[in-house]
This record gives structure tokens, C-alpha cells and sequence, in this order.
């Protein structure tokens, strides 16, 4: 079954044929945002059970670090990731709605619930010569 993704897919090979993968510098920005991390959805974890959850959608400028918080929000257990479907590249805008929650004790995480916060950073890319 063929998956429709909400980005170009003509722009998304553009950027990977002429990026490659290859380090790059850049500058951080002294203005940095925090933004929360909130269950879309009920769900029950077992002890030491890790598994994604549903997040309120998190919007993620173009050229945006993000830093999770390592602070515990939530009483069960920590965000240790978030994302979308398809990862995109930092140069572009893009948004996660799940996130990965480990928990550290049994229970349920409900919607609306504080699970996690991250810090966006943003940065200016500096491009790197190629390899040799």
C-alpha cells in the first residue's frame, strides 16, 4: 500500500541527492523557545515499558535544534523521543505528533497530560566543503 506523506517527496530527493550526508557547522541562536510535550490520547503502560504515544502536534521551525528535556515531567516516566512518519532534514520545517515514552512504573498517561518539554534552538547552518 502506497504511503501519501504531506511533503513533497520531489523536494525531499532534490535535498538528499545534492546533500549527501556530510557534517556541517553552524552558529547557535541566543533566543531559544520551550514548548511543551502533551498526550494526544489515553495509554497504559506496564513497568519498564516502552512505547509511542500520540503527542499534540509540536511545529518545528526550518533550521530548529531540539533538546529534550532530561528533567522528569511526568510521574510514570520520560519522553526520550519525538518525531513524524518520515524524518525530514533540519533545513526544512517540520512538526512531530508521537513520542517515544518509557515508563518507569505501571500506569496510564492521559490526554492533555504534561509527558515532556523541549527546547528549540535555532541555528545557522555554515556549509562545509565536501570531502575529498
Amino acid at each position: 500500500m502506497p504511503i501519501i506523506v504531506h511533503r513533497p517527496m520531489k523536494l525531499i530527493e532534490e535535498m538528499k541527492e545534492e546533500k549527501e550526508i556530510h557534517p556541517f557547522d553552524f552558529t547557535i541562536s541566543q533566543a531559544c523557545r520551550v514548548d511543551y510535550i502533551l498526550a494526544a490520547e489515553d495509554n497504559d503502560y506496564e513497568p519498564g515499558e516502552a512505547k509511542s504515544i500520540r503527542i499534540n502536534k509540536v511545529m518545528i521551525p526550518k533550521n530548529t535544534l531540539i533538546l529534550i528535556s532530561p528533567y522528569g515531567r511526568h510521574g510514570m516516566g520520560q519522553v526520550v523521543s519525538i518525531g513524524e512518519k518520515i524524518a525530514m532534514p533540519v533545513e526544512l520545517e517540520r512538526s512531530a505528533d508521537y513520542a517515544l515514552f518509557v515508563a518507569g512504573v505501571g500506569g496510564t498517561v492521559h490526554k492533555n497530560e504534561l509527558i515532556g518539554v523541549i527546547m528549540l534552538v535555532p541555528i545557522t547552518p555554515h556549509k562545509k566543503k565536501k570531502p575529498q
